[in-house]
């Protein structure tokens, strides 16, 4: 199991480290190429969401205690999405902002 996950972070920091690479060789992209980039990196996330939905729903003690921790994993992910907005605002107002002036 331990091996499986040094794989698989290994995987994912090399794909970071392709990426750069690429970034830095090519150096600079069309629109068209960053609008394809981009639209691709959605599809991929959306097909990983919906991965972890199929995943989260084949598991049983998951599914049975969906009722016991349904509310409070709402109420956490409520709160990480308004956190989320109120950093990035303040972020906005007091650094980006402020730097253009």
């Amino acid at each position: 199991m331990f091996d499986q996950m040094l794989l698989s972070i290994g995987l994912i920091i090399a794909s970071l480290i392709a990426g750069v690479l690429v970034g830095l060789v090519r150096k600079q992209f069309s629109d068209r190429e960053k609008k394809l980039i981009s639209m691709a990196m959605t599809g991929m996330v959306f097909i990983l969401i919906f991965l972890m939905g199929v995943k989260t729903g084949l598991n049983k003690s998951v599914m049975e205690g969906l009722g016991i921790f349904g509310l409070k994993a709402l109420l956490i992910t409520l709160a990480a999405i308004a956190g989320s907005i109120l950093f990035a605002v303040l972020f906005d107002k007091l650094v980006l902002r402020s730097g253009s002036k």
